[in-house]
């Protein structure tokens, strides 16, 4: 193995894990319909320890004072649940909404993803097993092959007039790299 397909092996290999790990990233991050629960709740269990105080503070006190606070203060609490009460009520109608840079990055990490696939299926010879799976279908064979097997199988036939300098234009004439090789090779005798 060069140096050059170890090179493209380890990338391959790097940019299928980093594709992953983005994803999964991308998968498990925080949920703002979960963090408003959460907070929502929070603030909740707070309100209510708050309205307690207050009644605990207004059947201690005699001072009037302190007395209409602590009347002002369980009000408030009170409203304060309500307020989380409708904000829970509205969350089913919350969305999570994906940032256009994640949504970006998931796209490319995808690409990644799914070139380096391509990639390592080449590497490791699935793809020549696919490629000869598909050549067995004559549907997929390409037309210049067919016609290149198609002109040497009349150069082998006795009966058929074509020469094998009929078949060399031929394939110098359908293929200009074919061509370009011929000609180089011709010039080295």
């Amino acid at each position: 193995m060069t140096v050059i397909e170890a090179f493209c092996r380890f990338m391959g290999w790097m940019l299928v894990l980093g594709g992953a790990m983005l994803f999964l990233a991308s998968q498990i991050g925080c949920s703002a319909v979960e963090s408003i629960n959460t907070n929502a709740s929070q603030i909740h269990t707070l309100a209510e320890s708050s309205e307690q105080r207050f009644e605990a503070i207004a059947e201690i006190s005699a001072v009037e004072e302190i007395d209409k606070q602590t009347k002002h203060g369980i009000i408030e609490q009170r409203s304060i649940q309500d307020s989380v009460a409708s904000i829970r009520k509205a969350l089913p109608r919350v969305e999570d909404k994906e940032p256009s840079w994640m949504a970006l990055i998931q796209r490319v990490a995808l690409a990644g993803i799914l070139i380096a696939s391509i990639f390592l299926i080449w590497q490791t010879g699935i793809g020549t097993l696919l490629r000869k799976l598909l050549y067995s279908i004559s549907a997929f064979i390409p037309s210049k092959s067919m016609r290149e097997a198609e002109m040497d199988m009349k150069i082998a036939d006795d009966n058929n007039s074509m020469t094998i300098r009929e078949a060399i234009a031929s394939k110098r004439a359908s293929s200009d790299a074919y061509n370009s090789a011929y000609k180089k090779i011709k010039s080295r005798k």
